[in-house]
């Protein structure tokens, strides 16, 4: 079946995986799952954003640009605010081990107001950060091309190739460079490009579940002898990249197969709320936290480790990811039955 047959549900079983690998990433996983993991999971997130990215925002700039402010920024500022405004209940709680002064709050809104900095809670909202810049970067660089009539494979590959020297060569650079620019987004352009350069060249639909799940042993036999993220710096960046994409193309032929079977429906459930994972996971770690503080008869002031405590049974990863899969998704049942009421009470007066 072809990607563009049942490309909704491909794409969302695809972010379903890379967001409960994200969870499992950051609860204090075995070493070697860990590198595997960060070899590819966000790079996928940026390549399918880039492959999703429609045509009307190239050809109307201004159009797509305040799409993806709606997208990306908003959603950064309203989380971002909210956590902030809550700082100091949850360092009652013992989620912090400091609280905020209001100077501190009014440093703290004018960083998140600019994306340059928030809430440890949402410490993976970097991802916001880096997916806002790459697709503004990508559509700038895609509306130019356009307006040149150059808006072709070749031209767009020469695209990804300049964000890949950029992000190889930033540490070159002699002066500062703000983080939310530096090589960490630079490489989410890169995948985001990539991502877009597939869906024009239709790359992904003709390839065969044999090959994708051939690509997908890459990362894997890589993680054993090496670690590599998106977070290195230098020469790194490039071989990085194509190991990151060879688990990105696995990842999407998995997805296809996995979309004709019985926990499809359970994996395009997930998939569609990868926002709410992201912005609640590491609040539903502090629940764990505190249920095991309170079994192991810890002291409470353990709970201010993150994202997770330090020097647990091994075992205990498997309780933080999943918890930080279902944690967040009750919350947003919740959410959505509280808005549904509303909107019913609404209706009748």
């Amino acid at each position: 079946m072809a990607l563009a047959q049942s490309r909704d549900l491909t794409l969302d079983i695809t972010k379903a995986i890379c967001i409960i690998l994200m969870v499992i990433g950051h609860s204090g996983c075995p070493e070697h799952l860990h590198r595997f993991i960060y070899m590819f999971h966000m790079p996928c997130f940026f390549f399918v954003s880039g492959y999703l990215l429609s045509g009307k925002y190239v050809a109307n700039l201004k159009l797509g640009l305040v799409r993806k402010a709606r997208s990306s920024y908003w959603p950064f500022i309203k989380w971002q605010l909210i956590f902030l405004l809550m700082h100091n209940l949850f360092a009652r709680l013992n989620f912090y081990s400091e609280s905020y002064t209001l100077h501190d709050l009014a440093i703290k809104t004018g960083r998140i107001l600019a994306m340059s900095g928030g809430e440890q809670l949402l410490g993976g909202f970097w991802f916001l950060i880096s997916l806002f810049w790459a697709s503004v970067f990508t559509l700038l660089f895609s509306a130019l091309l356009q307006r040149r009539n150059k808006l072709t494979s070749t031209y767009i590959s020469g695209g990804v190739i300049l964000m890949l020297v950029l992000a190889s060569t930033e540490y070159l650079v002699p002066f500062n460079i703000p983080a939310q620019f530096r090589e960490q987004t630079i490489m989410a352009t890169a995948f985001y490009m990539t991502g877009f350069l597939f869906r024009k060249s239709g790359i992904i639909s003709k390839m065969q579940m044999r090959e994708g799940l051939m690509l997908f042993t890459i990362p894997f036999v890589v993680a054993i002898f090496c670690n590599m993220s998106m977070f290195e710096e230098g020469w790194i960046l490039v071989p990085y990249y194509f190991v990151a994409m060879c688990g990105t193309l696995g990842v999407i032929m998995a997805s296809r197969y996995l979309a004709e079977s019985e926990v499809s429906s359970l994996l395009t459930y997930i998939g569609d709320k990868t926002l709410y994972i992201l912005v609640f996971h590491f609040f539903a770690f502090k629940v764990a936290s505190y249920v095991y503080i309170i079994c192991s008869d810890h002291p409470i002031q353990t709970l201010t480790q993150f994202p997770t405590i330090d020097n647990v049974p091994c075992w205990l990863w498997v309780a933080y990811s999943t918890v930080g899969v279902v944690v967040p998704l009750l919350i947003w049942e919740l959410n959505n039955k509280i808005t549904q009421t509303f909107k019913k009470i609404t209706s009748k007066e």
